[in-house]
């Protein structure tokens, strides 16, 4: 039987952490995981950041992976998961660098991966106080739609980037990349489409303090692009 917990235990598990001009909230986002879970290592994706994102995770006691060009958000997750894999991880969690996720909700996520083998963090689980702008709820509510509709995976944040994988997941992920660069809706009904089990836990999720890699134009045209592809799945029901 598969144990996260002693995986935890024994060193088995990577966090992974993408971040891009974080300095102000690195440090304590490491923190936290360490205070979460004291045994796992973490690693810091710098990517290509212009402040000392990599200098303050690294000061907070994360490993450091420094990209000298920018990667993005999906390029940066790929480059943690080689990194973690390549260290003998059986387990990878991914949390993001802007304070948005609650790093003490992780210990629930791993252990869930009994039952499954992927975990999603769900802001919208057991009345949770997270409240998006309107618009940023519509556009989650229409990707929740289509994901429901391609044949995706029943869950009530599949844009969430809060998650742990297990290995052969993350190993999946790592040589085939992210489908065009998206690392939610789209990647989540591919690899249900394929018979990758998927469960969804609670957790907290908070406005994000800095400078977030999803902030801005990007962030808009990053939405955008999730709807087409997912769309396009609709479109496509046997495309894996």
């Amino acid at each position: 039987m598969y144990l996260p917990q002693t995986e935890i235990a024994t060193g088995g598990v990577t966090v992974v952490i993408p971040a891009r001009n974080e300095e102000p909230t690195i440090a304590r986002v490491v923190e936290g995981v360490q205070d979460a879970l004291p045994e796992v290592r973490t690693i810091v994706v710098d990517d290509a950041s212009s402040d000392d994102t990599g200098g303050a995770g690294r000061e907070a006691g994360a490993d450091v992976l420094r990209l000298d060009e920018w990667s993005g958000y999906a390029g940066a997750l790929r480059h943690g998961y080689e990194a973690a894999l390549a260290g003998g991880s059986r387990v990878i969690a991914q949390i993001d660098g802007d304070g948005q996720h609650e790093p003490a909700d992780l210990p629930r996520l791993i252990e869930n991966l009994a039952r499954a083998d992927v975990v999603v963090g769900s802001r919208f689980l057991d009345g949770g106080d997270y409240r998006p702008t309107v618009l940023r709820r519509a556009g989650m509510a229409g990707c929740r739609w289509l994901t429901a509709r391609a044949g995706g995976p029943d869950l009530s944040d599949p844009t969430s980037g809060y998650r742990a994988l297990k290995r052969w997941v993350a190993r999946d992920i790592a040589d085939a990349g992210f489908p065009r660069g998206l690392t939610e809706s789209s990647l989540l009904i591919r690899l249900a489409r394929r018979g990758v089990r998927m469960a969804e836990v609670p957790v907290r999720m908070y406005p994000s303090d800095g400078v977030s890699m999803h902030d801005g134009l990007a962030g808009g045209a990053h939405a955008l692009r999730i709807g087409w592809d997912v769309a396009g799945l609709v479109a496509r029901p046997g495309a894996r």
